[in-house]
């Protein structure tokens, strides 16, 4: 009896090139916004990610597998319920005295913004907060820990500058290196750290996993260079550094971002002389740009799919984000959505009780290391440029990641980047649970960041259409059904409700829906009778082909069909 062979890679694209007729295999290929192949099968990777806890600490900072902790944003009127509902550590601002008070009577992990005064009164409140606060706990609670629970500090001058919470002269040399006494005062505790290096404005703005970590190594750069410029010693300053970022909805690619983060990071540490260069400090934050005002329960689904990446990536800490935050504060409701999301997916999914699950899978460790690789090549371009301050006093950098949104835009207005419930599956009946805020009149002034949301340009027009589109459909339910089921989803994305001529009516927009035989022999006469009749706007639901100019004399303003620039065709149609 013969015994079978194992079929080889070229089996498999000959086989994909007959089912698929010719040149499929290139078909299947699709690029990821930094630039990258996703190939639609990967062999045994070419690079060795080490082992979890060695460097270049791909696999994890370290050898033991410990779940991650959930970190909520909280004040003092929600702290003591956000931590009686399960959450391990708090984010918190250090002027909210009471909840510092309760964080440090509990014992847990703290996460502290500073309050934005001068250079001295922000590190004052940052030494209170570490040394704890007199007042005591608020609920009448004490610690029971014999060590102080840890704290990441978030003394940020570059972050705050991109954000518009300071001027321009907090990336200067001086100002930068001011932040050397925070570091040499600050307790010898392993626990607490000082300097953030944060990726949360460079993703608000638009910019791709690549040019997020870019941006960040090219951030912690300059602290570390200014730090030990100024007297501290390679090692504390490494000590004092701790990681933020982001987390999209790319499940996949957001989970490689967190795996390429540790090996640069590495990389980057152990240059600059460094012992110890694992990651460890991780506190990855549910992407806000993701978030969506319409329909803000599909929300729940994205944050999901966000503390999953940020899990099996290896986040010390994780915070979910409500669903209704894209509409003002969070409600109680929608925290307790969200910390309970993730206390599923860490008690009954158990994830982060395995090291590094994803390690091993061919496509992981393939995208891994074209991300780590696309992004050091970028931060090593950003130092030869002269550095993230240049970058960011030049005006630069807000024109990089305009660029960046600017593409990201264009795909999501095409459709080919879908958002649920808002661009797709839209529901013209929902009731919101608040009334979604005022646009902003104008973008922060440079150098600042513009931050974006997915879903801001089709929630602005659906804000301010309110017509209706009259369907008229041509030939038999057989024939235009689909192009009618097509056209109605597509306009409910930006408000407009399709319904049929009603007869005799004279329709502000009209909408023709047909097949294409259909449109060759009927569709002009249509046009036409529309037109005479008084329709303002004519559309037509599929591509015109060679029939374009035929139809446009005959009064078709916009044609709708899979791909088309679905922003740009009807905020024409509703002026």
């Amino acid at each position: 009896m013969a015994v079978p062979t194992m079929p080889t890679i070229e089996d498999w694209r000959a086989q994909v090139d007959k089912e698929l007729a010719g040149a499929a295999f290139d078909k299947l290929v699709t690029a990821t916004p930094e630039g990258f192949a996703i190939l639609p099968l990967y062999t045994e990777a070419r690079v060795d990610p080490g082992l979890p806890g060695a460097a270049p600490f791909t696999r994890g900072g370290s050898a033991e597998a410990r779940p991650f902790q959930i970190c909520m944003r909280a004040n003092a009127g929600n702290i003591v319920e956000q931590l009686d509902g399960g959450a391990d550590a708090v984010w918190i601002e250090l002027d909210d005295q009471a909840a510092v008070a309760v964080a440090r009577a509990r014992g847990v992990h703290v996460v502290g913004d500073l309050p934005i005064d001068g250079v001295g009164d922000v590190a004052g409140s940052g030494d209170r907060a570490i040394r704890g606060s007199e007042d005591g706990a608020s609920d009448g609670e004490a610690s029971d820990a014999d060590e102080e629970p840890p704290m990441w500090i978030g003394f940020d001058f570059i972050g705050d500058v991109l954000r518009g919470r300071r001027p321009a002269p907090f990336v200067d040399d001086a100002m930068l290196g001011s932040l050397a006494a925070v570091v040499q005062d600050a307790p010898d505790d392993p626990a607490t750290r000082m300097i953030r290096v944060s990726g949360l404005p460079f993703h608000d703005a638009g910019a791709d996993a690549a040019d997020e970590l870019a941006l960040m190594l090219a951030s912690a750069a300059a602290y570390l260079r200014a730090l030990v410029d100024h007297g501290v010693a390679i090692d504390a300053a490494s000590a004092s550094m701790w990681a933020q970022i982001s987390v999209g909805r790319d499940t996949f690619g957001e989970l490689c971002k967190l795996r390429a983060l540790r090996v640069c990071w590495h990389k980057l540490f152990a240059a600059a002389g460094a012992r110890d260069t694992a990651l460890t400090a991780l506190h990855a934050v549910a992407s806000s740009r993701t978030q969506s005002q319409r329909d803000p329960w599909v929300n729940m689904l994205r944050v999901t799919t966000e503390v999953f990446a940020a899990a099996l990536g290896g986040a010390q800490l994780v915070t979910p984000s409500a669903f209704d935050e894209a509409l003002g504060p969070a409600s109680a409701h929608g925290l307790r959505v969200a910390r309970n999301t993730a206390l599923v997916l860490r008690e009954e999914s158990h994830l982060g009780r395995v090291i590094d699950a994803a390690g091993g899978s061919y496509y992981i460790e393939a995208r891994t290391d074209a991300l780590a690789r696309e992004a050091w090549a970028r931060f090593t371009q950003i130092e030869r440029d002269g550095g993230i301050a240049k970058l960011i006093v030049s005006g630069g950098l807000r024109e990089r990641l305009a660029r960046s949104w600017a593409a990201r835009a264009a795909a999501i207005a095409k459709r080919k980047e879908p958002v649920l419930g808002v661009s797709e599956f839209a529901n013209l009946d929902e009731q919101l649970p608040a009334e979604p805020p005022a646009a902003a009149a104008a973008p922060p002034p440079a150098p600042a960041l513009v931050p974006h949301r997915d879903a801001e340009g089709f929630e602005a027009l659906r804000g301010s259409a309110s017509r209706e589109v009259a369907i008229v459909a041509i030939g038999p339910p057989a024939e235009h059904r689909a192009r009618v089921g097509f056209a109605t989803a597509l306009f409910a994305t930006v408000g407009l409700r399709a319904h049929d001529l009603a007869a005799g009516s004279v329709p502000d927009i009209a909408c023709l829906c047909g097949s294409d035989e259909r449109y060759a022999t009927e569709a002009v006469a249509h046009a036409n009778e529309l037109r005479a009749a008084g329709a303002r706007k004519i559309v037509l639901a599929g591509r015109p082909g060679a029939l374009e100019a035929e139809l446009r004399k005959a009064g078709v303003d916009a044609f709708i069909y899979v791909g088309c620039d679905v922003l740009a065709t009807l905020t024409e149609l509703t002026r």
